[in-house]
């Protein structure tokens, strides 16, 4: 993927975390590896949200076709230029589709966060006037009824009109220290705020409950094993606090805390009972997995846009790639000097003098490409027309290598030849040639230009109106697979 959208963004990441959940139900939350299963399900909103957003590509040479899927064409595909008719760029058309996509995105991340602090909020408000009693390692607050027995951070909320023998006592006590020990909240806060940026994914909200069930797991099994090993009596007493616990305490409870009397209260019970040994197998099944999901991503970023279908006039339009040059040797018989190498991706890409990068090429084309003026309704179209151009060595783009790889008519293939020939001078790409280690050297790079013509009556306005090019840039070089 050449061009990362919003949309791109969330459709990549809600299959991503689609697989690695589907992984977690089926294989390993039936197993009682509950520190294992923590990590795997703190790891994969992680990298549901972060994984399409690292510059993974397949080398350009590890795949025969370039943009497109026409061999023999490899460049650097840039973001898409939108275009509309000339002169009514200055007409206001009022949010497209991407904006409202944008605006919906950032409404739905914001809400997320202030219930999160909101949550917060409320927890502090609620725990602060309470006494509290300072211990090695965690805090103690007396709730005096006011909260139910629970954690967060580094604080235990007691409740001490609970009645509880000693020994009942303890485990409680001992469950809620394992959540401080092990930094259970930080992982919740963690899920909180990936929770927020993939609010539209379901599998981030399900991996919040999956997250918070294992956190209790955890916490059970400190509780359970004391000094003297676990024995069936233990484990028996233990269910029943629980379920007695949460049946006095239904409805009852702290957000974002660590309660003991927390929800499916029957699972934990079933899962304290289970005596069968772990299947560590399925452990391994993390690591292909991350490796399917990585190739997918790799595949999915180099695969370019698709380009437009191409009717035959216009295919009689299009601007044929130029030929060879010819070699002229005063003696014939000795072999003609080796065409410089054109590279599709460089240790430094070229850039436009002042800098700006892929941005800065793709404004000053849209800047100086025009709409084909006086063309009769009928003649306009919609479409996308890729341009190919080369920045040799020296920082030029040379004339000779700006040519169409698909077109439209005859009028959108001039225009869009035109802009590309008005290209200042580059700083030229460098790489290191022909060692490894050796100096950086000036190289041609070639470069590819998706521009679309949008020909668009807005509601309002009876002229057609210029589209300006959004979305989110992150190039990349090379082909799909």
């Amino acid at each position: 993927m050449n061009q990362l959208s919003l949309l791109n963004w969330m459709l990549l990441s809600t299959a991503l975390l689609a697989a690695w959940w589907t992984c977690y139900r089926l294989a390993l939350r039936p197993e009682r590896s509950f520190a294992y299963n923590r990590a795997f399900l703190v790891l994969g909103p992680l990298l549901a949200a972060g994984l399409p957003l690292v510059p993974l590509a397949w080398p350009a040479g590890w795949w025969g076709t370039g943009p497109a899927g026409l061999v023999g064409v490899a460049a650097v595909l840039l973001p898409a230029v939108e275009v509309g008719p000339a002169g009514v760029g200055a007409v206001a058309t009022g949010p497209d589709w991407t904006d409202w996509l944008l605006i919906i995105y950032l409404a739905g991340a914001a809400l997320m966060l202030a219930r999160l602090a909101y949550g917060l909020g409320r927890l502090w408000r609620t725990a602060h006037r309470l006494p509290r009693t300072a211990h090695a390692g965690h805090t103690l607050v007396e709730t005096h009824g006011q909260l139910p027995t629970s954690s967060f951070g580094r604080v235990v909320f007691w409740d001490e009109t609970l009645a509880l023998s000693p020994a009942e006592a303890r485990q409680v006590l001992r469950h809620e220290l394992a959540h401080v020990r092990q930094g259970h909240t930080y992982d919740r806060l963690l899920l909180e705020l990936l929770r927020a940026a993939l609010w539209f994914n379901p599998f981030a909200h399900l991996c919040g409950r999956a997250l918070a069930l294992t956190h209790e797991y955890l916490a059970d099994e400190a509780a359970l094993h004391d000094d003297s090993s676990l024995t069936p009596s233990l484990s028996t007493s233990y269910s029943q606090l629980l379920a007695r616990q949460v049946a006095s305490r239904l409805g009852f409870s702290v957000p974002l805390a660590h309660s003991f009397s927390h929800s499916q209260t029957l699972s934990r019970i079933a899962m304290i009972q289970k005596t069968n040994p772990i299947r560590r197998w399925k452990q391994w099944l993390a690591l292909p997995l991350a490796g399917v999901l990585v190739v997918a991503v790799a595949c999915e970023k180099a695969a370019p846009p698709a380009a437009p279908a191409v009717s035959n006039a216009s295919t009689d339009a299009q601007v044929a790639p130029p030929p060879p040059p010819k070699l002229v040797s005063n003696d014939s018989h000795l072999a003609p000097p080796p065409a410089p190498a054109v590279y599709t991706y460089v240790e430094q890409m070229p850039e436009l003098v002042g800098g700006g990068g892929n941005r800065a090429i793709v404004d000053f084309i849209q800047n100086h490409l025009q709409y084909p003026a006086n063309l009769p309704t009928a003649e306009r179209v919609d479409g996308t027309v890729f341009v190919q151009f080369i920045v040799n060595e020296k920082g030029i783009v040379e004339p000779e290598t700006v040519h169409l790889v698909k077109g439209l008519t005859a009028p959108y293939n001039t225009a869009v030849v035109q802009a590309v020939l008005q290209l200042p001078r580059f700083t030229p790409g460098m790489q290191r040639v022909p060692a490894e280690n050796g100096p950086k050297k000036p190289v041609a790079v070639s470069f590819t230009v998706p521009i679309r013509f949008a020909w668009k009556n807005t509601v309002g306005f009876s002229k057609p109106v210029l589209i300006n090019w959004q979305g989110w840039v992150m190039p990349s070089s090379g082909t799909g697979c």
